[in-house]
């Protein structure tokens, strides 16, 4: 019985998939649980997998290395493909360019077996750099998920989001999202499409499923970055790709604040509520009025596209 598995989505990793691949090999444990590598090819058009295989079968590890392939370009949906094809309860997102500490699957799985509250678990990312550190690199080293996630160990479900490099979560959530028809409103990162927020959005929907968001200092990996990530035209399209996914997210951190904040009061009670709140916004010329509206009749109508839509899933989960 597999508990845990790991998932590598690849697209043309071959350069830089030896050091992950070594990590994922010698981590230690305990023997209380069991793991598997689960490796993605997304529309590699190198030697990704045939590399990946080689450096796996050299490692020597009982641990195995199960290669799938998902051919619609993007992360959200080899991370899809990914977890579809995993054996585990736990799953853990390692990026291609992650190299996870040693005991970074053993304080995982020690972590989520003894808090069944908590829904994603994140850690901290040490960045190594393959080239001269760029004069902005402290200041901007957050976009490249490098860093700390919060300033102590805890729950951090009021920041909303964990990366997803390093993410750990709970399968059955993951599942039961998407058994309800979900398909990812962010298209996330496309080969050289710098579009992002999927992981993002998926702990949105933990938290809409009651669980919390938690990070932990104690687990660690290191985020490997190239030279040619480190330009400053690089650092330009990031920062774009991140812009095109802040209104969706904030549309869904509004309507969380809002799920919140009246899920315990009746229907009518919450329509009324929503209709008095959309007037007043209509009348003071606020973009927060449609939201009101298409809160107020739920997804009978659609007012605001990306609400409609979460509203949605959110009546299908619940």
């Amino acid at each position: 019985m597999i508990n845990l598995s790991v998932i590598v989505c690849c697209y043309n990793s071959q350069y830089v998939i030896k050091d992950t691949l070594e990590h994922l090999a010698v981590q230690q444990t305990n023997n209380t649980f069991t793991y598997e590598v689960v490796l993605v090819d997304n529309n590699c058009t190198d030697h990704t997998v045939e590399v990946a295989n080689n450096i796996w079968k050299a490692l020597d590890t009982t641990v195995d290395l199960n290669v799938v392939t998902e051919s619609k370009p993007g992360l959200s949906y080899a991370r899809e493909t990914g977890v579809n094809h995993s054996k585990g309860e736990l799953i853990i997102f390692c990026d291609d360019d992650n190299w996870l500490a040693s005991d970074y699957l053993q304080i995982a799985f020690d972590f989520m077996t003894k808090h069944p509250e908590v829904g994603v678990l994140g850690g901290q990312s040490i960045g190594v750099l393959e080239g001269v550190e760029p004069k902005w690199w402290d200041k901007e080293a957050k976009n490249y998920a490098v860093g700390k996630q919060a300033t102590i160990s805890g729950d951090v479900s009021s920041r909303g989001y964990v990366w997803g490099a390093g993410m750990v979560f709970r399968k059955f959530l993951f599942l039961r999202l998407y058994n309800t028809g979900f398909e990812s409103l962010l298209s996330d990162r496309k080969g050289e499409l710098l579009s992002s927020g999927g992981d993002s959005e998926l702990c949105k929907w933990f938290i809409l499923m009651g669980y919390k968001l938690w990070y932990l200092e104690t687990l660690k990996f290191n985020h490997y970055i190239t030279k040619s990530r480190l330009l400053d035209s690089y650092l330009v399209k990031l920062k774009a790709g991140h812009n095109t996914s802040f209104r969706i997210l904030t549309t869904y951190n509004w309507f969380i604040k809002q799920h919140i904040k009246y899920s315990k009061k009746n229907k009518i009670k919450r329509f009324f509520i929503f209709i008095t709140k959309a007037i007043k916004g209509k009348v003071k010329n606020r973009r927060e009025w449609k939201l009101y509206l298409q809160l107020a009749f739920g997804d009978f109508i659609n007012t605001d596209k990306a609400l409609f839509e979460i509203i949605k899933y959110n009546k299908k989960l619940n």
